[in-house]
């Protein structure tokens, strides 16, 4: 399966990313920040910080004197996150365009936030130890990830429909599906946290179902990871958006229970 860059691809995918947020992407940023129990003055990394979902709350939990750093590939993603803090007024939040993986600040952090993010890491455990050792002794990494069987149908069809279009995708399963897979339960995530080095881990379910009309079923593949599934030629695209469709239909109930995990550096 040819690489796609997923920087590029949740850039071209933006605006319908953001579609989302109401449903998806906000509740959990909101969930995210909360479980770092920020407090005000604190300083805080959100790692692959999209639109903005975790850096909001962040930036609002930590007051003036705190500050926030949003990291992100996608400039389409950071464009809208600079918009929504503009609009709230917010002024303790940078914005920066980089791997974070390979990003390091000019502060060591209280917090380390990174959510629905990390099993798009190349290696992701090297990614994650990277974020933990920006860390100051006993500060706390929090993320959220997707219980097994989570975002189905859509997983499932929305590959089937590529496979029709890129036969090559048969029988590959994509790098992050592999981290999905490390970390899907609470008990996965418990253990490869504290693998990480992290102390005192704790991982909390948030089970949600949405349901979802076909025109936000598509805004979500065009909006998400999956984008990276899709051929180039604008034909082929159509074909596989029509396939999709027809097989999950005019509603569907999508499974979007997802974990939040919690751990902090020794001390």
């Amino acid at each position: 399966m040819s690489a796609r860059d997923p920087g590029l691809a949740f850039t071209d995918g933006a605006l319908q990313f953001e579609l989302w947020a109401d449903k998806l992407w906000d509740p959990m940023g909101r969930d995210v920040a909360g479980a770092a129990v920020l407090q005000p003055g604190e300083k805080v990394l959100d790692a692959c910080c999209g639109t903005g979902a975790a850096t909001l709350p962040a930036s609002l939990a930590v007051g003036p004197k705190g500050t926030v750093d949003g990291v992100d590939l996608s400039t389409g993603l950071l464009r809208i996150a600079a918009a929504n803090l503009a609009e709230r007024g917010i002024l303790n939040t940078t914005l920066t365009e980089a791997d974070v993986t390979q990003w390091r600040g000019h502060r060591t952090f209280d917090a380390v936030l990174c959510s629905y993010s990390m099993f798009f890491f190349a290696d992701m455990e090297a990614g994650v130890e990277h974020l933990a050792s920006m860390l100051r002794p006993g500060g706390r990494f929090v993320t959220s990830t997707w219980v097994e069987g989570a975002l189905e149908p859509f997983a499932g069809r929305i590959l089937e429909a590529a496979i029709k279009e890129r036969p090559r995708l048969a029988g590959v399963v994509p790098l992050p599906n592999q981290n999905m897979a490390k970390i899907a339960s609470v008990d996965g995530l418990t253990e490869w946290l504290t693998a990480r080095g992290l102390e005192d881990v704790s991982v909390s379910t948030h089970p949600l179902t949405l349901s979802v009309d076909d025109d936000m079923a598509w805004n979500l593949v065009m909006g998400s990871g999956w984008r990276t599934l899709l051929p180039r030629d604008p034909e082929a695209i159509a074909r596989v958006r029509r396939e999709f469709i027809q097989s999950v239909g005019p509603q569907v109930e999508m499974n979007s229970d997802a974990l939040i995990g919690i751990g902090s550096v020794p001390g």
